[in-house]
Order: C-alpha cells, then sequence, then structure tokens
C-alpha cells in the first residue's frame, strides 16, 4: 500500500472512531489551539489600549528605573506561560500515546501489514512530551530572532502607519512575511520530527534521544513519504480553521448585534445564540476529527514504511498467521501484499 493509500485508509479508521475526535480535540486545544476559538470571539484591542497597557512596563525599563510593581507582572507572565508549555505538552503526549496505541490497534484490525503489538514502556508520556519540546528548539530560536523583525513592523505600523484602513495585524503580517513564513516552517518541521519521535518511542521502544535521532533519520531516509501524510492534513486542518473560525466569528457578531439592540429581540436571540452553539460545537467536532485524522496517517505512514522495510531486508517479523493466512482479526480480512485472507 502507498503513502496515499494509508492516508485514505486513517481518515476511514478515524470517521468510526468518535474517540479520537476528543482525544486529539484535548491535545490541539491544551498546545494553543484553545487560543485560536477565543480570538475568534474576542475583540483585539486598538493601538492606543495596548500602547496604554505595554507603556507602564516599558518605560520604566527604558530609564533604567525597575522595580519590583514592574518586574512583577514579567515574572508572572513568564512563570504562566512556562507551566502552559509544560502542562500542556505533558496533557498533549498522553493523548498522542493512547491515539498511536489505537491507531497500530485499528491497522491490525483492518488487516493491514503490521508488526505485534509494542510492549508497554515506561514513562511513555514524559518521553514523548519531552521529544517534542526539544523538537521545537529550531521553533523557538526562530521566534525569537524573529520577533525582532516582527516588532520593529508593529511598532512602524502603530507609531507611524503608512495607511489606517487595513487592519492591524494584516499590516504586520505583510511587513514581517518572511521572519513569520520562516517561523511556521520551522515550526512544521518540529511538528513532524516530534510526531516521528513520538511514534519511536511509543512502538519501537526507542529512548527519548534515540527516537528522535531516528525520527530525524526517517524524515532524511523518506521524505516524500513522511512529509505527505503530515503535510496533506495539516493543509486540510488549516483550511479547516480558516472557514471555521470565520463562520464562528460572523456568528457571534450577529449575536453582539441583537444583544447590544436597544430593543432585545428575545426569538431572535435565542435563534442567534443556538446558532452560534451549533457552529462552535461542530467546529471543535469537525477540528477533532481532522487532527485524529492527522495522528492516524502518521501512525499508518510510519508503520507501513518500517514494515516494508523489513520486508525488503529479509527481516519481516511473524505476522502472528498460519500457513500465510492474514494477520488480519476479522473474517475474510486482506491487505495488499498479505498471503491470503483469514478464515
Amino acid at each position: 500500500m502507498t503513502s496515499r493509500g494509508v492516508t485514505l485508509a486513517a481518515l476511514l479508521a478515524a470517521l468510526g472512531r468518535p474517540s479520537w475526535w476528543l482525544l486529539a480535540l484535548a491535545g490541539f486545544l491544551v498546545r494553543g489551539g484553545v487560543l485560536l476559538f477565543v480570538l475568534a470571539i474576542v475583540s483585539l484591542p486598538s493601538p492606543l489600549v495596548i500602547s496604554n497597557l505595554v507603556a507602564p512596563m516599558l518605560v520604566p525599563a527604558v530609564l533604567g528605573r525597575v522595580d519590583v510593581g514592574t518586574l512583577l507582572p514579567i515574572i508572572l507572565g513568564v512563570a504562566l506561560v512556562a507551566i502552559w508549555l509544560i502542562g500542556g505538552a505533558w496533557i498533549a503526549a498522553a493523548t498522542e500515546v493512547v491515539l498511536i496505541r489505537d491507531a497500530h490497534e485499528a491497522m491490525i484490525d483492518e488487516g493491514l501489514a503490521v508488526r505485534p503489538p509494542p510492549p508497554a514502556g515506561r514513562l511513555l508520556t514524559a518521553r514523548v512530551a519531552t521529544a517534542h519540546l526539544i523538537a521545537h528548539v529550531p521553533t523557538a530560536l526562530t521566534l525569537a530572532i524573529g520577533a525582532v523583525r516582527i516588532v520593529n513592523v508593529a511598532y512602524l505600523e502603530l507609531t507611524s502607519p503608512f495607511e489606517v484602513t487595513t487592519p492591524l495585524v494584516l499590516r504586520v503580517i505583510a511587513g514581517a512575511a518572511a521572519p513569520i513564513g520562516a517561523i511556521v516552517v520551522v515550526w512544521l518541521f518540529g511538528e513532524i520530527v516530534g510526531g516521528l519521535a513520538a511514534r519511536r518511542i511509543v512502538l519501537d521502544g526507542a529512548s527519548l534521544l534515540g527516537g528522535l535521532r531516528r525520527g530525524v533519520g526517517d524524515l532524511i531516509r523518506r521524505p516524500a513519504g513522511t512529509l505527505l501524510p503530515a503535510l496533506t492534513t495539516t493543509l486540510v486542518l488549516a483550511v479547516d480553521l480558516a472557514a471555521l473560525l470565520g463562520v464562528i466569528a460572523f456568528v457571534w457578531s450577529q449575536v453582539r448585534e441583537r444583544l447590544a439592540a436597544s430593543s432585545v429581540d428575545a426569538p431572535g436571540v435565542t435563534v442567534a445564540l443556538l446558532a452560534f452553539g451549533g457552529t462552535w460545537i461542530g467546529a471543535l467536532a469537525l477540528t477533532g476529527l481532522i487532527d485524529a485524522w492527522r495522528s492516524a496517517a502518521m501512525t499508518f505512514e510510519f508503520e507501513r514504511a518500517v514494515v516494508a522495510g523489513a520486508v525488503r531486508t529479509g527481516s519481516d517479523p511473524d505476522p502472528g498467521g498460519t500457513i500465510g493466512a492474514s494477520a488480519g482479526r476479522r473474517p475474510g480480512d486482506w491487505s495488499t501484499g498479505d498471503g491470503g485472507g483469514s478464515l
């Protein structure tokens, strides 16, 4: 089976397993996805409000008069971000470990060529979480370097903009397109490497550094097969989020207009709130489905490549059948490359 074939098979597997949607959605939200859904219903502050909030902290620092009152909000903010990164990474890793194991079981159920179930490892969640954090060290460095250009562009747009008709966010994105593009590319690289390392750790029992090293090796040796499922599903997820968050923002604007009207139309407000709630729940469910598909597609492709490599080198593990029978669990299973169907 090809990479395109296992990507489609992963979609079909995810469609029939709603429990995966909840796990994938939980991992997506704690790793920062919740901010996207919040931004869809929260109005960004104006440049004047931003300057009024930031100036009390920046002016004393520039003048060299840093006191406890100035440092405390900064220290508290850094501590909260660190707790969120570590805690979110651990929760997301816990959901990812379950999804990887479930996807491996789904491959067995579907009769696909697969190795025996992996043994239970120690500290899987901690190792997977740490692997993802290490894989995103280049992302953090790129973000730190690119932030200088982004802040400069934002400062110029706030103090001396050439035009004010375009929203501030779009003007900053246009002026700092290069560093923002670099951050996105490096982030994608970190996501893929972290995902490959997680599968090496969960399915192969690799150590933390061994999983990262072999994950990078997989990306170098098989760039096309490794990138196709990850980039395809990530692109679908990005388009889905852009469309769904746009719909949520539109519906929420209708709710606010009806609530702010001088004479409240109770039936209209009720309908608008129900539409908003249904849109919100539907957006979360679809996002969970696509993210579950993304996780399963990476697992399916990883296992397909490992089994195919073992077949080529003559070290194919015993699939567990007898007289060439299929390793699939269900009667009549058939898969490409299998010697026959189970009876």
